[in-house]
Formats: structure tokens, C-alpha cells, sequence
């Protein structure tokens, strides 16, 4: 072989600049991509302390030879805000997590923590002590040099159907957006189990990972994972998550750490309402409720508004679920930040600062105290469900987060979703109040309890016979 010829090879080979082939991508990155299967626990109504256990499939990345696994954040979607939909309420961790290969080995693994920013959570592989097993994983680099038609190539799973066999697919990179966060779109052609598919470049390098921008608080009984099909998919930079594989979040201080709340409910400007109201920009949110003692009443914004810009991130937003990046761009932003936001009113543009501050705490993770004996289990009376139902602020009582049917609270009529504002004619102004009541009406042993309700914003009056 030609002596030049050679030693230019093996520079090649030296800095990486060798392509590999679709085949060679795919054998290398395969073993890191695994399956996690786990159970989502959601508060029963049917029996006091019990939780139906949903089970739910997810796709995995190992990244680290100690089994760190990086999936979509998820598997555990209990947010700072609105968290209960139909009735039922996420609560708890996610559990009995496994982690399974393409060998067919599988892992029990336990839930770390999340980061809703960066749309990932991580659980970690749990192997026998006796097993010192370094598990195949990818590492990500750093995606600057990304162009618009670079190649790239994205590993999934199919559905259960077709026993979550690996799909890998070719694609280029049909445009980077770079507001309010850098992210990578390619064209979608095949419905697939994408969110937390592995994204490689044409070296074979990590680069990203699928992501789901519209996170769904609801839940199926079947525990599928859904197959959906959009127009392109959407790719979260390795930047995104690099400092998080380092340091995975913990679940305690995740709870504990909340996000910024500006206090809004939008809709997308889009061109009929544009062209309506003559603003001089194609996308945009528009304020549609304010809710109160939050920084947009502060600030004095209106219904009506239309945002146009946070700081120097310009809102390109004309389709209600593009919406979200508001939400993401306000979630990256820490508390106690002041911000300027660019609004158009009355055909004028204004500039209105306001301060952030911390999302208020949303009933998943409220204060709990559970009465066995009459079969039911009231928490504290949060934001998230007094917006819920339009209440003022000051609604007193508390709120019943689960009823046993079979029980005397059952029988009578009480409901999940009901606020307690009186039993026995004597009043509950929160939790504590509600909490020395009851004990205090326990010790008495009382054969009847006449509790008045709050259900929606209708009164009705619930009678416990004991004596039945």
C-alpha cells in the first residue's frame, strides 16, 4: 500500500474522522438502548391507602458503566401546577422499575430523580453484588459543529406488538431552532416509541435524544406506551443533559426545588387572530386568565395581552402546542428572576418587567392525613385545585384526596375531589384545623357525622350513620 496513503488512513482513524457504516452505528449504540418497564401508582377511590399500579414502558439509555439509565422525565409527572385530570391523582414515585437488554437480560433498577428543564429522569441499575458487571452505555458530546441535512441516525423501539424490537432509522437534520432553546428537528416518517430514543451522528457518536414536548398527565389502564406519529420529531441536544448525567438529580431535592410561575393561561397567536388585532409579529401568546397573587397580576397585565418576547427570546408561537415553549422558557428561569416582557395592547407594544417567583405546591405533593376508621383521607387545600375549580383564594377546608367505597365516608357519598368545610357544624379553615377535629372527634366517639361540602362550587351536605 501506498506509504502516504496509509499514513493519511491512519490519521483518520487517529482524530475520528472516519465515517462508519449504518451497520457498524447501529451494532455499537444498540446494547446501550434498553428497555424500562416500571408502574406508574395512581390514589385509588377504591379502598383508603391503596393506589392502582399501572404498568408502563419506556426507552432507556445507559449512560455510565454502572448502570445509570436515562429516560424521559415522564415517568414520574407530578409538576408544581395542575396535576389531576378524570378525577385521579399521580401520587407517589414511580415503582418496580426493570431495566431490560436486547439480550434478553434483565435488571430490577430504582427511580433517582428528574429534571422537567431538561425533559430526562434517571434510575439506576440494581445488579447482585456478586455480578461486577460493567454495562455497555454511550457518551455524549457536545453538538456546536451540528448542521442543517447532517446525517444522523435515531434508535427507538417498536411497541409491544412487535416485542419492543430496537428501530433505527436514518435522517438529516432538517432545521435547528435555536429559541427559547436550542433543539433539533428532523422529519418524521414512521410512527414509533420515540421520546428517549438515542440520537447518533454519522461517526456513531451520541448527540441527543428524542424528546415528547407535550408531556400528558393523564394515564391509560392498559399500560401501553402509545404510538404516535407527527410531522417531525423533536431532539434535545446532549447540552441539555450533559451536567446532569455527572450529577443526577435526587428525588427529595427535586420535590423540594421548585420552578418559576409567571401565573397565566395562554392560547397561540395565531394568523386570524394576528391579522385581527394588527399585531406586527407572526407568533405569540395570548393572555386568556390571570390567576391571582401572581407575578402577571402584579405586573398589571391584562386578558388580552398579547406576548411577544421574554427578555431577548422572541415567541414565534401560532399553533396552540407550541404554547409549551413559554412554559419551558419561564421553567428555566429561577425564581426571584426579573424579567421584561415585550406585550402588545390596544395596537401598541409596552414593555412590562415583573419578577418571578416559585410555582405554588400542587396537591400530588401536599400535606396528607388519613382517617382509616371512617375511610377516606383529606389533604391540604392547594393552588393547583382552587384554580381548578375558579375558587377564591381564601376557600376555606380541606380537600379529599381518597375515599374507600365500602366504607361508612363510601357509603354515604363522599368523593374524591369534595372540600370538607365543616363536620358537625364546626368549621375547617385548613388541614391543621381539620386534623384536631377529627381527633378531637374520634376521642368522643360520635355515631353520626354531618359533613358539609364543597363540590365544585355547589354546597351539599354528607351524614355518616356509625350506628348502620
Amino acid at each position: 500500500m501506498n506509504r502516504k496513503f496509509l499514513i493519511i488512513i491512519l490519521l483518520l482513524f487517529k482524530y475520528g474522522i472516519t465515517q462508519l457504516s449504518p451497520g457498524d452505528i447501529y451494532q455499537n449504540c444498540k446494547t446501550a438502548v434498553c428497555r424500562v418497564s416500571f408502574y406508574q401508582n395512581i390514589a385509588s377511590d377504591a379502598k383508603i391507602g391503596s393506589y392502582d399500579k399501572i404498568k408502563k414502558y419506556r426507552i432507556g439509555i445507559l449512560v455510565n458503566p454502572t448502570g445509570l439509565v436515562m429516560v424521559s422525565n415522564d415517568v414520574y409527572p407530578v409538576s408544581l401546577d395542575f396535576v389531576s385530570y378524570g378525577g385521579s391523582f399521580l401520587s407517589g414515585l414511580p415503582s418496580d422499575f426493570q431495566v431490560k437488554f436486547d439480550n434478553g437480560r434483565e435488571y430490577p433498577a430504582q427511580f433517582l430523580g428528574k429534571d422537567d428543564q431538561a425533559m430526562v429522569a434517571f434510575i439506576q441499575i440494581q445488579a447482585p453484588p456478586e455480578e461486577e458487571i460493567k454495562f455497555p452505555f454511550v457518551s455524549f458530546r457536545e453538538t456546536s459543529n451540528i448542521r442543517v441535512t447532517d446525517s444522523l441516525f435515531v434508535i427507538e423501539l417498536l411497541t409491544q406488538n412487535f416485542n419492543y424490537t430496537p428501530l433505527f432509522t436514518a435522517h438529516q437534520v432538517n432545521a435547528i431552532v435555536e429559541s427559547p432553546r436550542r433543539k433539533f428537528l428532523v422529519n418524521n416518517y414512521l410512527p414509533a416509541l420515540s421520546a428517549g430514543g438515542l440520537v447518533v451522528n454519522s461517526k456513531g457518536e451520541a448527540i441527543g435524544v428524542v424528546i415528547n414536548p407535550s408531556l400528558n398527565f393523564s394515564y391509560n389502564h392498559d399500560g401501553e406506551y402509545e404510538d404516535y406519529q407527527k410531522n417531525f420529531l423533536e431532539i434535545a441536544p446532549s447540552e441539555w443533559f450533559l451536567e446532569l448525567i455527572k450529577d443526577p438529580p435526587n428525588m427529595p431535592e427535586n420535590q423540594i426545588a421548585q420552578k418559576s410561575w409567571l401565573g397565566i393561561q395562554m392560547q397561540a397567536l395565531t394568523k386570524e387572530l394576528k391579522e385581527y388585532w394588527k399585531v406586527p409579529q407572526e407568533g405569540g401568546v395570548v393572555i386568556n386568565k390571570i390567576f391571582p397573587e401572581s407575578p402577571a397580576e402584579k405586573s398589571k397585565l391584562q386578558i388580552g395581552d398579547i406576548i411577544l418576547a421574554v427578555d431577548d427570546s422572541v415567541l414565534n408561537i401560532t399553533k396552540e402546542e407550541e404554547t409549551a415553549n413559554l412554559r419551558n422558557l419561564v421553567l428555566s428561569i429561577p425564581p426571584k428572576t426579573t424579567i421584561q416582557l415585550k406585550i402588545f395592547r390596544n395596537e401598541k407594544t409596552l414593555n412590562k418587567k415583573l419578577t418571578l417567583i416559585a410555582a405554588p405546591k400542587a396537591i400530588g405533593l401536599a400535606e396528607s392525613f388519613p382517617i382509616p376508621q371512617l375511610g377516606f383521607e383529606i389533604r391540604e387545600l392547594t393552588r393547583d385545585i382552587i384554580f381548578l375549580n375558579d375558587l377564591p383564594l381564601n376557600t376555606p377546608g380541606v380537600f379529599v384526596y381518597q375515599v374507600d367505597r365500602a366504607s361508612p365516608a363510601g357509603i354515604a357519598g363522599l368523593e374524591v375531589g369534595d372540600i370538607i368545610q365543616e363536620i358537625n357544624e364546626q368549621k375547617i379553615e385548613n388541614l391543621a384545623e381539620g386534623k384536631q377535629l377529627i381527633n378531637d372527634l374520634q376521642k368522643s366517639a360520635p355515631k353520626i357525622y354531618m359533613i358539609k361540602v364543597l363540590t365544585g362550587h355547589m354546597t351539599r351536605f354528607v351524614f355518616l350513620d356509625l350506628k348502620k
